[in-house]
């Protein structure tokens, strides 16, 4: 009995240790998880407010420059240049863009001083942009504003997708389009009010450069905020594998290796058709529109429903950027990019009027190929610039989103202005539209010929 009343507290006095070591243990493991959900809701909390920045990059970034190059040809025939000298001056843009753009981008990747050179380039082009408002009465001064302009700027929009794509999960780059629909809206918002600034007597296009430099001022501000340091970006140079002493020699071998890869060359292809009629269509649709408008006496109409016909185009973007991730997912990338291309002969039909004269289902035509053209460069660009960034080397990002970037507003706006330029005046804008819409169902319709009767011999070759 003396024994059993001694084990008794013992094994009693046990059973409290253990409880007390298991409420110890559920205490820390309690802890451990407090501390984790914590650490993560951080984690969200900061990936989120980092987010919400780049939004805000891209709204001001698109605000600053939609506030002002769209108008640069009005704001040109105000100071009394003719319509050739207008065409030489927008003609720079393209040529300086093909010719410097993969340079800023192959000097950003080689130094990985990527914040540095987005930022100083932004802020050198906006500068440059600027001082065009007095030189007004010079047109050479004029012409070599415009050149150094080009010239910087020909880094910042290649620069500023490859810094963000770069920085985005493999899961978030699929939302690569919800970031850049914002830039879409501030493009839109800023050129539907800088129409009616330019046309009110009251205000002129000064107060355009005004905004422009405001606006491009904040830009700048989120540059600085929301992409990484240049210390970050040199580490991961190097991470990548560039040597200083062999810099030449990998980057003869991986720009080899770049071009004669089929999928990139056919993707820069893609591109620059893209640009290519983009391009038509961007420098003579509204000639057509106002010589339609004209011709049948609704000229007073026109700032109006134009200004309507640009929110057509900036929903049609917006949506576009909205969606194109969910697109990506069941189509892939190069799925969206070749359905993009195939609906770009629709846009030709379109402008070239659909209806009878100037009538509703003309404008509606005009409406429906505003929204199409923006949704075609919202497809075609989020999904070739996710698509570069997964296949092309880790240290070749900016340098290829660079190239791509030459290929669209260098070679593809350039043929697009000269090609077009040679069509209209030969054949009438109207026809001229026509014209390049059949080429292009004709082509699409060869191309489709040829990849199935590829895959017909190649399923019937002996195995």
């Amino acid at each position: 009995m003396g024994a059993m009343a001694i084990a008794e507290p013992a094994v009693t006095t046990a059973r409290q240790t253990g409880r007390a070591d298991n409420t110890d243990i559920l205490t820390k493991h309690d802890v451990h998880q407090a501390k984790d959900a914590r650490q993560t809701g951080t984690m969200q909390a900061t990936e989120q407010s980092s987010l919400h920045k780049i939004r805000l990059l891209y709204f001001f970034f698109r605000f600053s420059t939609g506030s002002l190059i769209p108008f640069l040809p009005l704001f040109m025939s105000s100071c009394g240049f003719t319509h050739e000298e207008i065409g030489r001056l927008q003609a720079i843009r393209p040529i300086v863009t093909m010719i410097s753009g993969p340079f800023w981008g192959a000097l950003s990747d080689r130094t990985g001083k990527k914040k540095l050179i987005l930022i100083s380039t932004f802020v050198i082009s906006a500068i440059c942009r600027l001082s065009c408002a007095f030189f007004k009465d010079d047109m050479q001064l004029f012409a070599i504003a415009l050149c150094l302009t080009s010239l910087f700027y020909a880094a910042v929009t290649a620069l500023l997708d490859s810094i963000v794509v770069s920085s985005l999960s493999s899961k978030q780059r699929l939302n690569f389009g919800k970031l850049r629909l914002w830039g879409e809206l501030g493009n839109g918002i800023s050129s539907t009010l800088m129409m009616h600034v330019s046309n009110n007597e009251a205000y002129g296009f000064e107060h355009l450069f005004v905004v422009h430099g405001v606006s491009a001022a904040v830009a700048v501000v989120f540059m600085s905020l929301c992409t990484p340091s240049n210390q970050y970006n040199q580490q991961k140079t190097k991470a990548n594998g560039i040597a200083k002493n062999d810099d030449i020699i990998d980057w003869r071998r991986n720009l080899l290796d770049v071009f004669t890869n089929a999928e990139i060359a056919s993707i820069l292809g893609a591109v620059a058709v893209t640009g290519c009629s983009i391009s038509v269509l961007e420098n003579f649709s509204y000639i057509n529109i106002k010589m339609l408008y004209k011709l049948h006496g609704q000229e007073d109409r026109l700032g109006q429903e134009i200004s309507l016909y640009r929110m057509f185009h900036t929903s049609g973007g917006m949506l576009t950027w909205w969606w194109s991730g969910s697109w990506q997912k069941r189509l892939g990338p190069n799925g969206v990019i070749f359905a993009s291309v195939c609906c770009v002969p629709l846009i030709f039909f379109l402008y070239a009027g659909v209806g009878d004269g100037l009538d509703v289902w003309t404008k509606i035509g005009f409406a429906a190929a505003e929204a199409i053209r923006s949704a075609i460069f919202a497809a075609m660009w989020s999904s070739a610039t996710i698509r570069m960034n997964m296949i092309c080397p880790s240290h070749m990002t900016a340098a290829l989103q660079a190239i791509m970037d030459a290929s669209y507003r260098g070679v593809g706006s350039t043929a697009g202005a000269y090609f077009g330029g040679a069509l209209c005046k030969k054949f009438g804008i109207a026809n001229a539209f026509k014209i390049v819409g059949k080429s292009f169902v004709s082509l699409l319709c060869m191309l489709g010929a040829v990849f199935l009767s590829s895959r017909t011999i190649g399923s019937h070759a002996p195995k």
